[in-house]
């Protein structure tokens, strides 16, 4: 009996407390459209691919590897046109901690682990963790307006943030 007329007020408690703000950090701007080298005329959409966390065993530094797509992006490869470079993004607080095998994002007064590093055999430097969901990566179009001193120049281009939640 006391359970049903408690639970009411825990739920009302639960929905009026206010979330924990997260952090949300741009990592890279990158065009919302490309154009194949294949000479192809066709202006195609980007998109965010996939994201992954990469650590260099030597160094001991982190950083997020972002990946972008095209539609037909295979045919086009198959055709020598490699399409948009990854971005590579270093930043501080996200760093590896090697005893662990973690790579964690320290800010706000906050440590969160950001994705488990497989233990190393061999002699490779370079390994990518799994994601643990507390990090990711999110991309929106957006429009941009650049000034050159006398013309304002308009485009699209696709915001790359990196955000701890």
């Amino acid at each position: 009996m006391k359970l049903a007329i408690l639970l009411p007020f825990v739920l009302t408690m639960a929905v009026a407390a206010p979330a924990p703000a997260g952090t949300r950090i741009k990592i890279d701007t990158v065009p919302a459209e490309y154009r194949p080298h294949t000479g192809a005329e066709r202006i195609l959409p980007v998109s965010m691919q996939d994201f992954y966390f990469e650590v260099n065993r030597e160094t001991g530094r982190a950083r997020v590897v972002v990946e972008y797509t095209i539609p037909h992006q295979v045919d086009y490869q198959s055709q020598g046109d490699l399409g948009i470079p990854p971005t590579l993004a270093q930043f501080p607080g996200l760093t590896y901690d090697p005893v662990a095998h973690v790579v964690v994002y320290d800010g706000g007064g906050k440590r969160t682990v950001c994705a488990v590093v497989p233990k190393a055999k061999g002699l490779r430097a370079t390994l990518r963790g799994k994601a643990t969901g507390s990090c990711t990566v999110t991309a929106s179009v957006s429009e941009h307006t650049q000034d050159d001193g006398f013309s304002l120049h308009r485009s699209r281009a696709l915001d790359v943030y990196f955000e701890v939640h």
